[in-house]
Protein backbone atom coordinates (compact mmCIF):
# COMPACT_ATOMS: atom_id res chain seq x y z
CA UNK A 1 0.00 0.00 0.00
CA UNK A 2 2.03 3.15 -0.91
CA UNK A 3 2.03 6.07 1.41
CA UNK A 4 -0.66 8.19 0.23
CA UNK A 5 -3.14 5.58 0.90
CA UNK A 6 -2.16 4.79 4.39
CA UNK A 7 -2.29 9.03 4.92
CA UNK A 8 -5.58 9.23 3.56
CA UNK A 9 -6.84 6.11 5.67
CA UNK A 10 -5.19 7.66 8.65
CA UNK A 11 -6.69 10.88 8.45
CA UNK A 12 -10.24 9.89 7.56
CA UNK A 13 -9.77 7.76 10.38
CA UNK A 14 -8.57 10.74 12.95
CA UNK A 15 -11.08 12.75 11.38
CA UNK A 16 -14.18 10.63 12.14
CA UNK A 17 -12.91 10.27 15.76
CA UNK A 18 -12.56 14.12 16.24
CA UNK A 19 -15.79 14.81 14.84
CA UNK A 20 -17.95 12.60 16.46
CA UNK A 21 -16.35 10.91 19.43
CA UNK A 22 -14.07 14.01 21.24
CA UNK A 23 -15.03 17.90 22.06
CA UNK A 24 -12.96 20.57 19.93
CA UNK A 25 -14.32 23.16 23.21
CA UNK A 26 -16.19 23.04 26.40
CA UNK A 27 -17.66 26.79 27.14
CA UNK A 28 -18.41 26.63 30.72
CA UNK A 29 -21.63 28.53 30.68
CA UNK A 30 -24.18 26.63 33.07
CA UNK A 31 -24.39 24.33 31.47
CA UNK A 32 -21.59 23.23 30.11
CA UNK A 33 -21.32 23.31 25.80
CA UNK A 34 -19.04 20.55 24.32
CA UNK A 35 -18.79 21.53 20.40
CA UNK A 36 -18.44 18.32 18.55
CA UNK A 37 -19.85 16.84 15.41
CA UNK A 38 -23.30 15.55 16.78
CA UNK A 39 -23.70 18.91 18.44
CA UNK A 40 -23.63 20.25 14.86
CA UNK A 41 -26.05 17.44 13.78
CA UNK A 42 -28.64 18.73 16.49
CA UNK A 43 -28.55 22.51 15.62
CA UNK A 44 -28.76 21.49 11.87
CA UNK A 45 -32.40 21.80 12.08
CA UNK A 46 -32.91 24.89 13.81
CA UNK A 47 -30.48 26.48 11.27
CA UNK A 48 -32.99 25.35 8.23
CA UNK A 49 -36.34 26.45 10.47
CA UNK A 50 -35.28 29.18 12.16
CA UNK A 51 -32.75 30.91 10.33
CA UNK A 52 -33.58 34.04 10.79
CA UNK A 53 -33.70 34.03 14.36
CA UNK A 54 -30.07 32.29 14.63
CA UNK A 55 -28.66 34.66 12.01
CA UNK A 56 -30.13 37.67 14.74
CA UNK A 57 -28.56 35.96 17.57
CA UNK A 58 -25.09 35.76 15.98
CA UNK A 59 -24.74 38.77 13.81
CA UNK A 60 -25.15 37.65 10.72
CA UNK A 61 -27.68 37.90 7.82
CA UNK A 62 -30.41 34.72 7.73
CA UNK A 63 -29.48 33.66 4.02
CA UNK A 64 -25.91 33.17 5.34
CA UNK A 65 -27.14 30.53 8.13
CA UNK A 66 -28.34 28.41 4.96
CA UNK A 67 -24.76 28.64 3.79
CA UNK A 68 -23.46 27.74 6.87
CA UNK A 69 -25.33 24.66 7.13
CA UNK A 70 -24.57 23.51 3.86
CA UNK A 71 -20.88 24.05 4.70
CA UNK A 72 -21.25 22.12 8.31
CA UNK A 73 -23.54 19.24 6.56
CA UNK A 74 -20.20 18.40 3.62
CA UNK A 75 -17.57 19.19 6.94
CA UNK A 76 -19.70 15.99 8.74
CA UNK A 77 -19.36 14.02 5.66
CA UNK A 78 -15.57 15.24 5.43
CA UNK A 79 -14.13 11.98 7.21
CA UNK A 80 -15.67 9.57 4.76
CA UNK A 81 -14.74 12.11 1.52
CA UNK A 82 -11.12 11.03 2.90
CA UNK A 83 -11.71 7.30 3.50
CA UNK A 84 -12.85 7.69 -0.38
CA UNK A 85 -9.45 9.94 -0.65
CA UNK A 86 -7.79 5.97 -1.15
CA UNK A 87 -8.85 5.49 -4.61
CA UNK A 88 -9.32 9.26 -5.51
CA UNK A 89 -6.90 11.84 -4.51
CA UNK A 90 -9.51 15.02 -5.47
CA UNK A 91 -12.29 13.68 -2.34
CA UNK A 92 -9.37 13.45 -0.11
CA UNK A 93 -8.50 17.47 -0.70
CA UNK A 94 -12.14 18.53 -0.60
CA UNK A 95 -12.55 16.29 2.95
CA UNK A 96 -9.37 17.54 3.90
CA UNK A 97 -10.23 21.35 3.00
CA UNK A 98 -13.27 21.59 4.86
CA UNK A 99 -12.32 19.98 7.91
CA UNK A 100 -9.25 22.34 7.89
CA UNK A 101 -11.60 25.26 7.43
CA UNK A 102 -13.91 24.51 10.41
CA UNK A 103 -10.93 23.34 12.79
CA UNK A 104 -8.84 26.61 12.35
CA UNK A 105 -11.94 28.80 12.21
CA UNK A 106 -12.91 27.07 15.60
CA UNK A 107 -9.58 27.67 16.99
CA UNK A 108 -9.50 31.41 15.78
CA UNK A 109 -13.13 31.74 17.42
CA UNK A 110 -12.13 30.73 20.05
CA UNK A 111 -8.89 32.92 20.59
CA UNK A 112 -11.41 35.83 19.58
CA UNK A 113 -9.46 36.33 16.69
CA UNK A 114 -12.09 35.81 13.67
CA UNK A 115 -16.02 35.00 15.18
CA UNK A 116 -16.51 35.12 18.67
CA UNK A 117 -17.16 32.25 21.47
CA UNK A 118 -21.26 32.38 20.90
CA UNK A 119 -20.71 30.51 17.77
CA UNK A 120 -19.76 27.29 19.78
CA UNK A 121 -23.32 27.67 21.64
CA UNK A 122 -25.41 27.78 18.93
CA UNK A 123 -24.02 26.31 16.31
CA UNK A 124 -21.53 23.16 17.41
CA UNK A 125 -22.81 23.08 20.89
CA UNK A 126 -24.52 20.49 22.80
CA UNK A 127 -25.14 21.03 26.46
CA UNK A 128 -26.26 17.41 27.10
CA UNK A 129 -23.27 14.74 26.54
CA UNK A 130 -24.57 10.93 24.61
CA UNK A 131 -23.12 9.50 27.69
CA UNK A 132 -21.32 11.46 30.24
CA UNK A 133 -17.51 11.75 30.74
CA UNK A 134 -17.16 9.46 27.66
CA UNK A 135 -18.88 10.77 24.26
CA UNK A 136 -17.98 13.45 23.93
CA UNK A 137 -14.65 13.16 25.52
CA UNK A 138 -13.27 16.56 27.03
CA UNK A 139 -9.54 16.76 27.64
CA UNK A 140 -8.90 20.52 27.92
CA UNK A 141 -5.68 21.94 26.53
CA UNK A 142 -4.57 25.52 26.85
CA UNK A 143 -8.11 26.96 25.49
CA UNK A 144 -9.63 24.21 23.51
CA UNK A 145 -9.92 20.34 23.95
CA UNK A 146 -8.20 17.79 22.43
CA UNK A 147 -10.38 17.01 19.77
CA UNK A 148 -9.74 20.31 18.27
CA UNK A 149 -6.32 19.20 17.76
CA UNK A 150 -6.85 16.18 16.35
CA UNK A 151 -9.10 17.42 14.17
CA UNK A 152 -7.14 19.91 12.92
CA UNK A 153 -4.07 16.85 12.33
CA UNK A 154 -6.35 15.14 10.78
CA UNK A 155 -7.13 18.14 8.02
CA UNK A 156 -3.52 18.56 7.45
CA UNK A 157 -2.64 14.48 7.22
CA UNK A 158 -6.14 14.31 4.16
CA UNK A 159 -4.03 17.02 2.88
CA UNK A 160 -0.65 15.55 2.39
CA UNK A 161 -2.24 12.18 1.28
CA UNK A 162 -3.91 14.20 -1.09
CA UNK A 163 -0.68 15.16 -3.03
CA UNK A 164 0.90 12.15 -2.48
CA UNK A 165 1.06 9.70 -5.18
CA UNK A 166 -1.57 6.58 -5.37
CA UNK A 167 1.22 3.86 -6.44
Amino acid sequence: MAAGKILSLLAGILTIVATFMLSWVSVSVPPTYYAYGIGIVKNLPAMFTDADALGVSLGVPGFAIYIIAGILIVFLLSGIFQLIGIKSRALAIIGSIFVLLIGIFTLLGVLNIVINIDWVTNIFGDSVPIIDGIIPYDLPLGPVSLGLYVLIAGGALGLIAGFMGRD
